[in-house]
């Protein structure tokens, strides 16, 4: 997936860039089905102008982007990028398949001196740099999804899951919104009287659910899975180029 690109028929940007900022609007969504199930109806006539508008596009641009800004961080938190961490010496967990692969990528990146463990404990960023070039190298080769559809599939996991960290803020304030608007519905149609909906109760519910999700499972610690599985596969591919 060539960063700037935006093609919403692209597998790649519907998962990783577009369902995030879906998964953001839900709520909202949930709260109108459930304070208004027919006045749904009138959304598709609404969502379809706001598809052709370009709607779709911008909510994807705005996932990778938010992904992006926080990326930095992330990375910094986690003490360097993940494919940056498994070509160290000091921390890569297994040496003998390092080895392998600092030999193979010795030979496959052009004008590339993998460093000794000497070299990269006196000049750590500038081994950094070298191994940050050797993952420009593969990401480079292993770009056609067809030829490598696992790395593809952990860049589109990893990209979900970093996209949807950045939206963090947005997320809680809509999913919040979305349970006070409706916990608001049901008290006042309780206190009137009324019959408590099926599905005032079941969107209710899921709000509340993504809201706990926001705040206790979508964490640096969730996306760090998916960035080490997206890295150790990237790396896996220099075994067959």
């Amino acid at each position: 997936m060539k960063q700037g690109t935006l093609d919403i028929s692209n597998s790649y940007v519907r998962r990783a860039r577009l369902q995030p900022a879906m998964l953001v609007a839900l709520p909202l969504a949930l709260a109108t089905l459930a304070i208004s199930p027919n006045g749904i109806v009138g959304w598709g006539t609404v969502w379809s102008l706001f598809v052709f508008c370009g709607g779709t596009a911008l909510m994807a641009q705005m996932a990778r982007d938010l992904g992006k800004q926080k990326e930095p961080g992330l990375f910094q938190s986690w003490g360097g990028k993940p494919t940056t961490r498994l070509l160290r010496h000091r921390d890569a967990p297994n040496a003998s398949l390092l080895d392998r692969r600092h030999r193979k990528l010795q030979s496959l990146v052009p004008g590339i001196q993998i460093p000794s463990v000497a070299d990269e404990l006196a000049y750590p960023r500038a081994a950094d740099d070298t191994y940050d070039s050797c993952t420009a190298f593969l990401l480079e080769k292993t770009r056609k999804k067809e030829s490598f559809p696992l790395i593809f599939e952990e860049n589109c996991n990893y990209g979900f899951r970093r996209n949807l960290w950045g939206m963090k803020p947005l997320g809680i304030a809509t999913s919040l919104i979305g349970t006070v608007a409706i916990a608001v519905a049901l008290t006042i149609g309780y206190r009137n009287g009324g019959a408590l909906s099926a599905t005032t109760l079941a969107c209710g519910a899921l709000n509340l659910l993504l809201l706990l999700a926001w705040l206790i499972w979508f964490t640096p610690a969730w996306v760090r899975i998916a960035a080490d599985a997206y890295a150790e596969r990237l790396l896996a591919s220099c075994e067959s180029l």
